[in-house]
């Protein structure tokens, strides 16, 4: 549902709480905290999600960017 969400959205970017609430959640699709984790961990290890940390603390989680300097 995460990529299902980046398809439609693709420069879409929130925290975990947001994407619970407002990726899946709105969809209907109920995660614990734990799930979420796990499955935002296998999509950054995949490569399909990136993490971009915030000042401060927390991160927002994003479609992975190609490289800079490719098209």
């Amino acid at each position: 549902m995460i990529l299902d969400y980046l398809a439609r959205h693709p420069f879409a970017a929130d925290s975990e709480e947001g994407i619970a609430q407002w990726w899946l959640g709105t969809a209907g699709l109920l995660v614990t905290a734990q799930e979420l984790q796990q499955a935002l961990s296998a999509l950054l290890q995949q490569g399909r999600i990136e993490r971009v940390p915030l000042p401060g603390h927390g991160a927002i989680y994003r479609a992975a960017r190609p490289p800079s300097g490719t098209h």
